[in-house]
């Protein structure tokens, strides 16, 4: 999926929720259960993560992520 210049790869076990007016994504699992991790951009507009649990992040290149989980 992309997220304004991001790229993000993500397994099909977890979803993204969008919030475009505040350039921020939360990604949770396909239950809505658990939040994963965060993504914002903060007022130099650089990319923001926070991190919950049970979450990898892996650069793949500029602007480009990999998302897994432990499970």
């Amino acid at each position: 999926m992309n997220f304004f210049d991001w790229e993000i790869e993500m397994p099909e076990s977890l979803k993204p929720y969008l919030d475009k007016e505040y350039k921020r994504i939360a990604i949770l699992t396909k239950e809505d259960d658990e939040i994963h991790i965060v993504f914002e951009f903060d007022e130099n507009n650089h990319l923001v993560m926070h991190p919950r649990w049970n979450i990898n992040v892996t650069i793949i290149g500029e602007k480009h992520l990999k998302l897994t989980t432990n499970s």
